[in-house]
């Protein structure tokens, strides 16, 4: 794989629309900080249980570097569409993803999580973890399209999912909603906290 500085990819959405993904670049903080300003209480609450956004919060410095994180803008044409967040320790990344309200259901999600865990691996990390609020129905639907129900399960009052890195694609399990006897089992305690995000960062 291309250095994570370089890579650049593009991806059609459901409905034909095109965008390029790329890691963020520091004059991106302020479309990253607009995004989040733009997004409904109850997205930013999916996205960021029990954080607040430091987006929100500093938007200049939203993107400071990090050893071992990054940040992923997808664009359509020069509006940011959606972002997807790297964080953590080597070798264990904490991520997640955050659409615009207008670009959601046509499968920017999946594509985001998929290219973040791809760079995850090449910086080095070699599991890579995700929290969310078990109503996050969104949530809930991608981790059903991606194959990941199985490494998903209840930990405390989050959802927790844990992917082996690199990632490959596993077969989706029944229609959501259907079955959720798979995200009901008892879960082992994380070995380390689920804690407020550091900020997001890119290399």
């Amino acid at each position: 794989m291309a250095p994570v500085a370089r890579t650049v990819a593009h991806a059609a959405l459901v409905g034909g629309a095109v965008v390029a993904i790329r890691p963020a670049r520091p004059r991106d903080a302020a479309a990253v900080a607009d995004l989040h300003q733009r997004s409904t209480p109850g997205s930013l609450r999916d996205r960021y249980p029990g954080a607040l956004p430091p987006a929100l919060t500093d938007p200049d410095q939203c993107l400071a570097a990090a050893p071992g994180s990054c940040t992923l803008v997808a664009f359509s044409g020069f509006r940011l569409v959606g972002i997807a967040q790297i964080t953590g320790h080597v070798p264990v990344a904490d991520f997640g993803v955050l659409v615009r309200e207008d670009h959601r259901r046509r499968g920017l999600g999946a594509i985001l999580v998929k290219h973040a865990l791809l760079v995850a691996h090449e910086l080095g990390h070699r599991e890579a973890v995700s929290f969310g609020g078990p109503e996050n129905r969104a949530l809930r639907a991608m981790l059903h399209r991606l194959g990941l129900e199985r490494r998903t399960r209840y930990t405390g009052d989050l959802l927790v999912t844990r992917i082996p890195l690199p990632y490959e694609g596993e077969p989706a399990l029944a229609e959501p909603g259907v079955d959720d006897s798979s995200l009901v089992e008892p879960a082992v305690r994380m070995p380390y906290p689920a804690v407020a995000r550091p900020r997001i960062a890119t290399v």
